[in-house]
């Protein structure tokens, strides 16, 4: 007669069986050398290829995969607006795959009385050789024209909105995640009082104070929060060659963020036999996931710079302050929430017999202003066709994140893993549920056989 299996025992071995059947136990994948950009998949598993049939996005995070030919690389999809006259925020952020350049659009539009597409906003971003493994990502923002406009234009009024998100590469064949990013706002009727934009791009780099050891991580879920102050919060990690960290910073109505990487002089003997430095870069990335990064009106400050043994390295990025009016402007960034500073390190060249180094660098963030300048959003808000009320908006949560799921911040999104309830985490408590009735389970059976 075979002998009970301990309840220990047991219970692990339900553990083992849960990691493996729910996938929690391995992390999601990203691009080789790459971050996981996050989203939850969509119902058909990939975007459509077919623009008359266009796949239907909800608000939220959602995660697709851009093919390399041309069949592959333009995905349609259609958006239909739960609010009146409201602006759409739509993003998509991608991983490229290779070590060669590569490419994101995105377009917004409507579908006019002739059954043409008309587009109301169109954004793209690119990352070139050097640091090809970076993140790129481009967002629009659909809705009022202007600060003082009467009129409800189509890109306005439209009840539906089409999105075309395409890849710009020819030469890539491997396909590119990327995560596509919905987020509704209520309109507000006082746009023309509000801040206006700054005339120039002015900011204060922070001093480098004393540094905490904090890596960022290779995921936007999982990129650690930075409690940056006027004063600046310095951080230290160390990159290897090819690798990309991200962190996470808050920013609200009439705020601004700098963020300033540095690294000493490398030793020269570890620099024998290159020819160049290695190049290191630090782009920003708001919560539509536009990535971008601005100088200073004085062109000081640069999102990109070269580890060597000749100097030390120090690179700056930073925004304009946060107003409303920044999207009329075209000017970034233009909706309160989580932003991401992400920092990456070019490869080392495949066809090189040399070592890849590691780069040992302190990144400082600050966030200066004090939170000002918010709109004023109405009480109630009704559909775009019924004119009824929409039900869960308030004025203090203006932004549909999510089906039925309103927002303070546009990054406010439970799907797809944006904020601390993602859908992993999501997973690893119902993993932990799980496991515990398991070994309750082992525990009942040995009493019962004892």
């Amino acid at each position: 007669m075979s002998r009970p299996v301990p309840a220990v025992l047991a219970g692990a071995c339900c553990l083992a069986w849960l990691a493996v059947t729910t996938g929690y136990a391995a992390p999601a994948l990203a691009a080789p050398g790459g971050v996981d950009v996050g989203g939850a998949p969509l119902d058909d598993g990939t975007g459509s290829t077919n623009p008359a049939e266009p796949t239907v996005l909800e608000p939220g995070l959602w995660s697709d995969s851009l093919g390399g030919s041309d069949a592959q690389n333009t995905h349609h999809f259609t958006y239909d607006r739960r609010l009146r006259d409201s602006t759409v925020h739509v993003g998509v952020v991608g991983s490229p795959p290779s070590t060669d350049s590569d490419a994101v659009r995105v377009d917004v539009g409507y579908v006019d009385e002739d059954g043409s597409f008309s587009s109301c906003e169109s954004d793209d971003d690119s990352i070139t050789y050097g640091i090809p493994q970076s993140v790129l990502g481009a967002a629009v923002s659909v809705g009022q024209a202007s600060a003082d406009a009467t009129d409800r234009p189509p890109c306005q009024s439209s009840a539906t909105l089409r999105i075309e998100v395409s890849r710009g590469s020819s030469s890539v064949t491997a396909p590119m995640p990327i995560a596509i990013k919905v987020v509704e706002e209520a309109r507000v009727g006082d746009a023309a009082s509000l801040p206006e934009p700054a005339e120039a791009v002015d900011y204060a780099v922070p001093d480098a104070g004393d540094a905490e050891d904090l890596p960022g991580a290779a995921s936007f879920d999982d990129a650690p929060e930075l409690d940056a102050s006027a004063d600046g919060t310095t951080v230290s990690t160390t990159l290897a060659q090819g690798e990309e960290q991200l962190w996470r910073v808050g920013l609200d109505w009439g705020q601004q963020l700098v963020a300033r990487v540095t690294a000493p002089a490398a030793d020269e003997a570890d620099f024998e036999g290159r020819y160049s430095g290695i190049p290191v870069r630090v782009r920003l990335v708001d919560p539509r996931r536009a990535v971008f990064a601005l100088k200073d009106d004085d062109g000081e400050g640069s999102a990109e710079g070269q580890y060597h043994h000749d100097e030390a390295l120090d690179i700056v990025a930073g925004t304009n302050p946060l107003r409303y009016r920044n999207r009329f402007d075209d000017d970034l960034p233009v909706v309160p929430g989580d932003h991401w500073v992400a920092v990456s390190v070019g490869p080392l060249d495949e066809s090189s017999d040399l070592e890849a180094l590691d780069v040992p660098v302190e990144l400082t963030v600050a966030v200066t202003g004090e939170p000002a300048g918010a709109p004023s959003y109405p009480g109630v808000v009704t559909s775009p066709d019924e004119g009824t009320q929409v039900e869960g908006y308030s004025p203090e949560e203006p932004f549909l994140v999510a089906e039925e799921t309103f927002s303070a911040v546009a990054s406010g999104n439970p799907i797809g893993g944006d904020g601390w309830f993602s859908t992993r985490r999501w997973a690893g408590l119902g993993l932990a549920a799980a496991s515990l009735a398991c070994l309750g389970a082992g525990v009942v059976r040995l009493r019962a056989r004892r």
